[in-house]
């Protein structure tokens, strides 16, 4: 059993009062006994000599002495990542979002901290991460906000297991400001998805009208099956798709949400094309709506490379990714005039906030637009009234 009130040893190395002393610590799930050594102050003329520095030395001791963590809960960050962490996220997220957490980690951060002790990284420590992956790898604002939201999970986790006391460090820390901002993301027009259905082949064109008519994301799209298409009952209303799950891969899940798994209207141009894919396919009853040759979901991603992406820049058409769909029916919608509550419902948002500031992209014709309808309002408000069309004085 570990001694009590351990006094450490204390010792002078370049210039700084070190203390070196003995701790139980986790390491790999099991209990061993480490040599710590930690600064204390620089070697001053208020910290000449042993006696100066004691009383510090026994601060940084007391939580030691006082048994005020178990051996097992303390653990350096890279061992509670590995062996707590990643298992945790493999478990409980989406398989998709557990890749995108393990490529994080071993992309920009196990390296860099692996020697770390969880329980005294601080604010500090994840600020220099921040900006010392920001200038190594040269990544945008974006991908640095997946690593700043990673490691701020990981404490909050580690919070809630006991291994970590205190305020979140991640959470004062900022996305360095040199680093450059993503690309923005783009939207498909009414025009260019309109062009896409003329010269695309199917099923790429009903896989097409699909994700632009109704703004499903990729992996709902995948996950589409004849069961859960409900055709419209009569001429004056819709059909519906009813969003059950999610396929990324070979891995069949839920939507990304509880709030994703809601059914999406069809309107009858997409109705129609519905219709004749079934046709072609020798008019299923159940199975994927998009399938391959063996039945199992089509990889859409593959659709493009083989089937697409020749016909579409022939069309003077760019490609920017499936979810372009999604974002282009919240851009379209909203430009013709559909309230963003509406948009967020549609496209199954937890918040409108979120359909607002990432999916909504106004069109340039739409802001000439608007500048022009602002620039006859106002010729109009500061017209005299005895003489239209004639800018009058401005009061003060």
């Amino acid at each position: 059993m570990r001694k009590t009130n351990q006094a450490g040893y204390i010792m002078r190395h370049r210039g700084w009062w070190v203390l070196r002393y003995r701790e139980r610590v986790g390491v790999g799930g099991k209990i061993k006994t480490v040599q710590r050594a930690k600064r204390l102050v620089p070697v001053d003329k208020e910290h000449k000599t042993k006696a100066s520095v004691r009383d510090l030395a026994k601060r940084e001791l007391d939580p030691l002495n006082r048994n005020v963590a178990e051996p097992l809960s303390v653990t350096k960050l890279s061992d509670f990542v590995d062996r707590i962490y990643l298992p945790f996220a493999k478990q409980q997220k989406r398989p998709s979002t557990y890749r995108g957490y393990s490529q994080v980690w071993s992309d920009y951060l196990k390296e860099r901290c692996k020697g770390e002790w969880l329980r005294e990284v601080k604010t500090h420590h994840v600020q220099s991460w921040l900006d010392e992956i920001g200038r190594e790898h040269e990544i945008s604002k974006t991908t640095l906000k997946h690593v700043k939201n990673f490691l701020s999970g990981v404490f909050r986790h580690a919070a809630q297991q006991g291994y970590f006391d205190g305020a979140n460090p991640v959470k004062l820390a900022e996305v360095p400001a040199f680093a450059p901002n993503g690309a923005e993301t783009k939207p498909y027009s009414l025009e260019e998805i309109g062009t896409m259905l003329k010269v695309l082949t199917e099923p790429s064109a009903t896989a097409v009208a699909t994700a632009a008519f109704t703004g499903l994301r990729l992996g709902e799209l995948r996950g589409l099956t004849w069961e859960s298409f409900e055709p419209a009952q009569d001429e004056e209303s819709l059909g519906w798709l009813n969003v059950t799950r999610s396929v990324w891969r070979n891995t069949v899940g839920d939507p990304k949400t509880a709030k994703s798994k809601a059914p999406v209207p069809v309107i009858p141009q997409l109705a129609q094309r519905l219709d004749a894919h079934r046709k072609r396919c020798g008019n299923p009853v159940a199975g994927p709506i998009f399938a391959n040759t063996v039945g199992r979901p089509l990889d859409l991603e593959g659709c493009y490379r083989r089937e697409m992406k020749d016909l579409l820049k022939k069309a003077g058409i760019g490609w920017h990714g499936w979810h372009g769909f999604r974002r282009g029916l919240a851009s379209n919608l909203n430009r013709l005039g559909v309230d963003d509550s509406v948009i967020q419902r549609i496209l199954r948002h937890s918040t409108v906030a979120t359909t607002q500031n990432h999916y909504i992209k106004t069109a340039s014709p739409d802001a000439i637009t608007a500048m022009r309808q602002f620039s006859e309002a106002l010729l109009c408000s500061t017209c005299a009234p005895d003489e239209p069309g004639k800018v009058g004085p401005v009061v003060q």
